[in-house]
């Protein structure tokens, strides 16, 4: 549906259990695009996201769509929605014909749209070969690709993924990228994940998330101005490299032709190098150098 716009709206989000909290007065506002939800494990993002998706309770806040709360709405939002949750939800002894349908089915979808859907999305995610095959023959890729498929088989205007790249390759990673770019027009796509290189270069909109609160949010360009000037490179030895990492500066470490490079981030302008512009993967370390679980 071409120009279909929507606004969600999240305000002052509290999740609770027991005495912990996991998320504290959240409030950020949903538009179409592509939005990458990132931080270390612990962080709340699979809480943000199982609320969004209604399958957890907020104990405080409020959540609206398009002006109305969710809750007078429940029905149609569940029909808008696709959700990709980070553990596999796969029946092995289903085909992936037999799984396509059956999702299908319980979105309330008829049988022949049904099956127009499955076709399109099994060829879009290269498993139409293995459309009449069981799941249980299916490697951690394939079934990443059939989980999105299944996900996206009602045409949801609202995309909810919990690191669906978790366990794939190099390449794989990159194709799964590439798929979810292509399915984002005219939806709200929330990526939930703490690897950074994997949306860093689809999403219009970074969200930072730590010990559920928003730490920093924007888009690419405004996320990138709090290390203007502040990220160096330089080339280093071993154990210059050891004492910069005891100093908890070093983003990224790389050879070129043979030398060992650094990217360091320098917040008092205390070593020499080559000022360079700065990424995102910059940015989340600077964030989360103290979080032990932190991946670039």
């Amino acid at each position: 549906m071409n120009g279909f716009k929507m606004k969600l709206e999240i305000k002052q989000l509290v999740k609770n259990y027991g005495s912990f909290t996991a998320l504290d007065h959240i409030s950020y506002t949903f538009e179409n695009g592509i939005y990458a939800l990132l931080g270390p494990n612990g962080a709340g993002k699979s809480t943000f996201m199982n609320i969004l998706a209604m399958l957890l309770k907020e104990t405080q806040g409020e959540i609206i769509l398009d002006g109305k709360p969710l809750v007078k709405q429940k029905k149609s939002f569940l029909n808008m929605l696709g959700y990709m949750p980070q553990q596999q939800c796969l029946y092995e002894d289903f085909t992936l014909k037999d799984f396509m349908y059956y999702i299908g089915n319980l979105k309330g979808m008829k049988k022949q749209e049904i099956i127009s859907r499955s076709q399109y999305l099994v060829k879009e995610v290269k498993l139409e070969d293995v459309f009449y095959k069981k799941l249980s023959a299916f490697s951690g890729g394939m079934k990443q690709r059939a989980m999105l498929a299944a996900t996206l088989i009602n045409d949801p205007k609202i995309l909810i993924l919990d690191e669906p790249t978790a366990g794939l390759d190099p390449m794989k990673r990159m194709e799964m990228q590439n798929m979810i770019a292509i399915f984002a027009k005219d939806k709200i796509v929330l990526i939930a994940t703490h690897v950074v290189s994997d949306v860093e270069f689809i999403s219009s909109k970074f969200i930072f998330l730590k010990e559920g609160h928003i730490i920093l949010q924007g888009d690419r360009i405004s996320i990138l101005e709090c290390l203007d000037q502040k990220v160096k490179e330089r080339e280093i030895t071993i154990e210059e490299y050891q004492k910069y990492k005891q100093a908890n500066i070093v983003s990224s470490i790389y050879y070129r032709h043979d030398k060992l490079f650094a990217r360091i981030i320098d917040d008092h302008d205390e070593y020499s190098g080559e000022v360079i512009t700065p990424e995102i993967s910059d940015v989340y370390f600077y964030l989360f150098r103290d979080e032990k679980d932190a991946v670039l």
